[in-house]
């Protein structure tokens, strides 16, 4: 299935923040092979800043402009950018099922279907110049939500970790949507830091200016892992992270023990399975494996950077929109 090089193409991504990224591998490698195309979603209109060399449009003024549109998954949008109205997706293909990581299934399918020569496994992510990454040396992302209820660990887990973070002299700070910030806002009287940023933008340099994150099975794991910072990601079970672990930078997924027979039975108990003292072990060996060099960021170490900053609006990382809780 050779492209034309002077054909137009169009890529769709899908709207979960994962699967947006690990389709940009697909982008990355098509603009490493001379292509040039547009790229539409939501991930990557916010995250425009972090992927200089993507070409983002806007569905409604390209309406039936492409002579090629590939889509990850099926979309309602993406056979009105087509002149035939007809799309490629990749989920039907064959290289898109299987049991090898998500982002090798798009290489394979750059290489062996779309016969690209030059292919890497990167998505072309940069991180802007106004970020300074890892920035504060203790910082601890911990993103405790997710899309899908049943891939989140207990919220009174998440708190002990926390706790438990703290005795080791690491700031732990907890990042949810807006929308969960109502839920989550109250942590801060029990001595936690809480933040919901607007913008996923905004997010990304939350992320990329901490030295860790750890989280769910969801897309911000990818996102850091994009970053390059150290990622812990939580799954509820080994196959399922096989495929879908955080694939781009340092990291480590820790599941709960199997000595369950029944797959079925692991899922539905796998929060209660995975203990506190697991995942801070997991955390400790990360940590000692991928501990980045202090003096590198002592000038910019959490207390000097809050003494620096008479407003919450100012903080690093904060839009005025944005919400933020210590007490």
């Amino acid at each position: 299935m050779k492209l034309r090089t002077d054909g137009s193409i169009a890529v769709v991504l899908p709207s979960p923040i994962g699967d947006s990224l690990i389709g940009l591998v697909l982008v990355d490698n098509l603009i490493r092979n001379g292509y040039r195309p547009v790229v539409f979603g939501w991930v990557v209109e916010q995250l425009a800043d972090w992927f200089p060399h993507v070409t983002v449009g806007r569905r409604d003024a390209w309406q039936g402009a492409f002579d090629t549109v590939i889509e990850l998954r099926p979309t309602d949008y993406a056979s009105t950018l087509s002149r035939s109205g007809q799309t490629i997706c990749l989920a039907t293909l064959p290289e898109y099922g299987g049991s090898k990581h998500m982002v090798d299934r798009i290489v394979d399918i750059a290489k062996n279907v779309l016969g690209l020569a030059d292919v890497t496994r990167a998505n072309g992510l940069v991180v802007p110049s106004g970020v300074m990454r890892g920035r504060f040396a203790n910082r601890v992302v911990i993103h405790p939500t997710g899309s899908h209820p049943e891939k989140m660990w207990g919220r009174e887990k998440f708190l002990a970790l926390s706790r438990a973070l703290t005795r080791r002299r690491l700031r732990p700070s907890f990042l949810v949507a807006p929308a969960e910030f109502g839920v989550w806002g109250d942590i801060a009287e029990e001595g936690c830091e809480v933040n919901a940023l607007p913008q996923l933008g905004e997010v990304a340099a939350w992320i990329a200016e901490s030295s860790w994150f750890i989280g769910n099975d969801s897309g911000l794991g990818h996102l850091a892992s994009c970053i390059g910072v150290p990622t812990l990601s939580l799954f509820m079970r080994q196959g399922l992270a096989r495929s879908w672990r955080p694939g781009w930078g340092p990291g480590a997924v820790v599941v709960p023990p199997s000595f369950l027979p029944f797959g079925g039975l692991r899922e539905r108990l796998w929060q209660r399975l995975l203990t506190v003292r697991r995942v801070t072990s997991a955390f400790r060996t990360l940590h000692g494996n991928h501990a980045r060099a202090a003096q590198h960021y002592a000038m910019a170490d959490f207390a000097d950077a809050k003494a620096a900053q008479p407003t919450q609006a100012t903080r690093i990382g904060m839009l005025p929109r944005a919400q933020s809780r210590r007490l």
